[in-house]
């Protein structure tokens, strides 16, 4: 593994010298750009713009449609990154790697953990709850899409704004009182998720790929996942996922953008269910969240 560290640091410091990049831009420059600041999905550079407004510049490492689990960053985005002065990480198997290359180069970046202080959601190896423990060499494996509960986000945006304030200590006041704002908004996001699934009678939620455990905990939600370990399933896990489809009553699949729906569709032409596409890393979270709800209330 260290020998893969140190070609890709080569290999992107090779590219940097050859794109000729400059960090040392003369002050009156600096003070025309805006500092800009990474994020691995897209919904924590929503997040960051709440709480943030117009005093960063936030770039998305993971680009839309893309799978963040298997995703490796091409030079031409390293390089636009290569100058970030804080990245918001979130778990990614490709976060180690693209960090270590990009603070070989800028040593002043800052690596935020946005699972500090968060209720994590920790699969035993059985797949089912964690969408990629088998890429991972682990006896354990952290389910990474903690963005999908408002109340963890909550502590994630606490968690940015004190970044934030710590690298622009001038803002703090305004990056305090968005933050305010946005949990006001956040609380009234989950009452409104409350309320629209309390009657819900169905409460299995049928997914192709398992990203909704943290929302599913939140409001007393059952995922039940076709896809295992971030594969599509095998002869036996497929017909171990029909019988619970079926004993479920299950008549909708939720599908995503980023993974493949090969045994979603098998299955649904097994039960009469029909596929519904959801994009839980769409860009504008509240959006989304409402989207999922109404959805799920909708079963």
């Amino acid at each position: 593994m260290p020998r893969i560290f140190l070609f890709f640091v080569v290999i992107f410091s090779t590219f940097l010298s050859l794109f000729g990049v400059n960090t040392n831009l003369p002050a009156d420059e600096k003070l025309a750009t805006r500092p800009f600041v990474l994020v691995s999905v897209a919904p924590h550079k929503f997040f960051v713009e709440k709480i943030a407004k117009d005093t960063v510049e936030v770039k998305l490492m993971v680009p839309a449609g893309a799978s963040s689990h298997t995703f490796e960053p091409t030079p031409q985005q390293m390089l636009k990154a290569s100058q970030a002065d804080l990245w918001f990480q979130i778990g990614e198997g490709f976060e180690p790697r693209a960090s270590l290359a990009l603070k070989s180069y800028n040593p002043k970046m800052q690596l935020i953990n946005l699972r500090d202080g968060l209720d994590l959601i920790v699969d035993d190896g059985s797949g089912t709850s964690c969408c990629h423990c088998s890429q991972h060499a682990l006896q354990s494996c952290v389910d990474p899409h903690f963005w999908l509960s408002p109340k963890q986000s909550k502590i994630q945006a606490d968690t940015i704004e004190k970044a934030l304030s710590a690298r622009y200590p001038d803002h703090t006041l305004l990056y305090k009182t968005n933050l305010a704002t946005f949990h006001q908004e956040l609380d009234a996001l989950d009452h409104e998720i409350q309320t629209k699934l309390s009657l819900l009678k169905n409460r299995t939620i049928m997914v192709s790929h398992p990203a909704y455990a943290y929302f599913c905990r939140d409001y007393n939600l059952e995922q039940l996942s076709i896809e295992f370990e971030g594969k599509d399933p095998s002869p036996k896990q497929l017909t171990k996922v029909l019988v619970a489809a079926r004993k479920a009553g299950s008549k909708i699949i939720y599908v995503q953008p980023q993974y493949s729906s090969k045994g979603a569709g098998l299955i649904a032409k097994q039960i009469g269910a029909k596929l519904v596409s959801l994009d839980p890393y769409a860009e504008n979270y509240i959006v989304t969240m409402h989207q999922i709800a109404e959805a799920f209330a909708s079963q």
